[in-house]
Formats: C-alpha cells, structure tokens, sequence
C-alpha cells in the first residue's frame, strides 16, 4: 500500500465537510471515527493511514486531494543541465533572429506596443485566473528552463497548469490583436496613399500574432512540458 503522509491539511478537511452539509458530529458517524478525532484532524492535521483513508472514503475523493499542497518545487542545481538548457536556448534565439535577417531589417520585426500588449493580456489573464500569486510564480518559475532535475508535486502540476492557460492566453490576445488591427486597417484603407503603405501596416498588423508564437513556443510550451513529463516519469519510476 502507498505510504500516506501524517499530516493532512486541516483547511482542506474542513473544505469537504462543509461542502457536504455536514457537522463534525455528522461527519465522524460517515466516517465510523471519532469526535475527537475529527477535531484532531480539523485543528492540526495530525492522523493515521487509518484516519486519513476513511475520511477520503466518506468524502468520496483519493486520500492525497486531503493532503497539503506543496507550494515550492524541489530542484537540484547542475552546472552541466544548467549550460545545456542556456545552449538550447541561445540556438532557438540564433535561429529566430537569422529568420529575422533572411526576411530583411531587424527593425521590420519590432513592435513596443504589440510587445506591451501581449504582456498586459498574459497579466490581466493570469491574475484573473490564478491570483497574483499564481503570476508571480510563473515569473519565477522561469528559472526552471535551466533545471533538469526537477522532482513532482503538486507544485509542478500547477505551475504547468499556468504556463498552458497564459499559451492560451498569449494566442486569444494575438487573436484580438490582429482582428482589430484588420478592421482598423480597412477601415481607413482609403487614407493610405500606396499599396506600400498598406502592406507595411498589414504587416505591423501580424507582428502580435509572431510575438505570442515566439513567447509562446520558445519558452512557455518547452517549460510546461519539461514540468508535465517529470509528472509522467514519476509514475514509472
């Protein structure tokens, strides 16, 4: 049998009870424990594999959804893992900037507001949905496209959870980014004096779009699945 940690979260085992409509009294006749013991568990944690699989039986839920979550990710540091994800990441950003020199100018290719906006469009998207808290942990765990040795837990599962939603987030904003940039095109196609002209702002226009690919597939989706597959390697570990 899997070993249960001794501590359970009291915040989560007074979350379930309550959201069942049940009394402490109710919930250790559910549960066949006792009173006291249901107090116990609710003030500091403390409990048995005994106690911790029948109050997860009478919630109808897996023992490890009462446990605490882990809000830091343990990581072991390695000069060598270090140098090979900076590597990696130097010939992703030399590949893009020589696209950039094929195609012409590196001034055709750069755009502050659109940079700006999609940044404001991951914030705004991130905070809404995970916090501030949620934000600054994903700011921080950038840290982690140098690490290899990364160890699962719940931690890693949510930061993941995050650096997919601001993907989503990075291409709806692109997405309402260029609609508009269309529309405000085409609306004013006829104070454009040159086919020239309309071109470069067609071209301004898809900027946004290059912008949350670059973020979106260079760093985010590398990170995210690096924090997903130590998730998986667990598992068969």
């Amino acid at each position: 049998m899997q070993n249960l940690s001794t501590n359970l979260s009291p915040e989560k085992v007074k979350y379930f009870r309550k959201d069942n409509g049940w009394s402490q009294e109710l919930l250790a006749k559910a549960s066949g424990l006792s009173l006291r013991t249901i107090q116990r568990a609710e003030k500091d944690g403390n409990s048995s594999a005994e106690t911790q699989l029948a109050l997860a039986a009478a919630f109808n839920i897996s023992p490890k959804e009462l446990f605490p979550v882990s809000s830091t990710l343990d990581v072991h540091w390695k000069r060598k893992n270090i140098m090979q994800s900076f590597l990696a990441l130097l010939v992703v950003c030399g590949a893009i900037v020589m696209l950039f020199l094929l195609g012409g100018d590196l001034g055709m290719f750069a755009d502050f507001y659109s940079g700006i906006y999609l940044i404001l469009m991951m914030y705004s998207g991130t905070v809404i949905a995970f916090g501030s808290h949620g934000f600054i942990k994903s700011i921080t765990g950038l840290s982690y496209l140098f690490a290899q040795d990364i160890s699962h837990s719940p931690a890693t599962e949510y930061l993941a959870i995050i650096y997919k939603k601001q993907i989503s987030f990075l291409y709806g904003g692109a997405l309402i980014g260029f609609l508009v940039g269309l529309i405000a095109i085409n609306s004013n196609v006829d104070n454009i004096t040159d086919k020239f002209g309309l071109q470069a702002a067609y071209a301004v226009c898809t900027l946004v779009l290059l912008y949350a690919a670059i973020i979106s597939e260079g760093i985010l989706r590398p990170l995210s699945t690096k924090l997903e597959h130590r998730s998986l390697a667990s598992k068969f570990q």
